[in-house]
């Protein structure tokens, strides 16, 4: 049956549960300070890399954004021309002629006709 301690043997420097590890006092604190800067090394290290991860997504958003704008751009202009070749294409099968000369109205005074 285990013994019971005193208040006296209780607050001995040498009852401590690392003291049945064959620890002393000092060897524990210098174990566990060593162990504080451990994990302030990780903590800062982790928080470096999720920063520059956060960084790299950004920049890729970036781009997505401006690759996105681009592409637009071009299906505008890929619409654009291919309206233009279609209404080209079936001008011919149509059989007209393109003109060589363009006359424009000059428009009215500010008159409009009503029913």
């Amino acid at each position: 049956m285990a013994r019971k301690l005193n208040s006296r043997e209780i607050l001995s420097p040498e009852h401590h549960w690392w003291h049945a590890l064959k620890l002393s006092t000092q060897k524990f604190a210098i174990l566990v300070s060593i162990g504080a800067v451990a994990t302030g090394f990780g903590y800062v290290f982790m928080t470096n890399q999720t920063a520059q991860e956060g960084f790299a997504i950004k920049g890729l958003q970036q781009q997505i954004a401006k690759t996105q704008a681009d592409n637009q751009k071009l299906e505008l202009k890929s619409a654009d021309l291919q309206a233009l070749a279609a209404v080209q294409a079936s001008s011919t099968q149509l059989g007209m002629v393109s003109a060589d000369t363009f006359q424009y109205l000059a428009p009215t005074g500010g008159a409009v006709a009503a029913r």
